[in-house]
């Protein structure tokens, strides 16, 4: 199901903006396959509704984020960088925190899997244009 949003997304981005910068369609890909990999994961997991809440506010997280930047932590344990590393983390207790990040990088591995097999398809299918020509 994962691949399944994530190429149908993938479509969409090349069909809506073909022609814009680089940068902006890297953005859209990483969306992308941020979604894709949030809506094939279990709703009830807290890492996945941060995602979704997270790019359903883009405009306003990016404003907080610019406004958390400025803020400095005294102390920085290793809970503290898990927190962060894991989307919804600062609102977990350290036991679920561990449940979340080992699904959170399950999903992960399958979205590197997913994104591997795609470029080993596009190389294909550039490979066999190339023996055409």
């Amino acid at each position: 199901m994962q691949t399944y949003h994530f190429l149908r997304s993938l479509a969409h981005i090349n069909l809506t903006t073909p022609s814009s910068p680089l940068h902006r369609r890297s953005r859209a890909i990483r969306r992308a396959a941020y979604v894709s990999m949030a809506r094939a994961a279990s709703p009830r997991r807290m890492w996945t509704r941060a995602i979704l809440s997270r790019l359903q506010l883009h405009r306003r997280a990016r404003l907080l984020r610019r406004q958390r930047s400025y803020k400095k932590k005294a102390i920085s344990t290793p809970h503290d960088k898990l927190r962060r590393l894991v989307p919804g983390g600062e609102e977990m207790d350290f036991c679920r925190l561990l449940e979340e990040t080992v699904d959170y990088a399950e999903f992960l591995s399958k979205q590197v899997r997913i994104m591997e097999s795609v470029v080993d398809f596009m190389e294909a299918e550039c490979k066999k244009k190339e023996e055409k020509v």
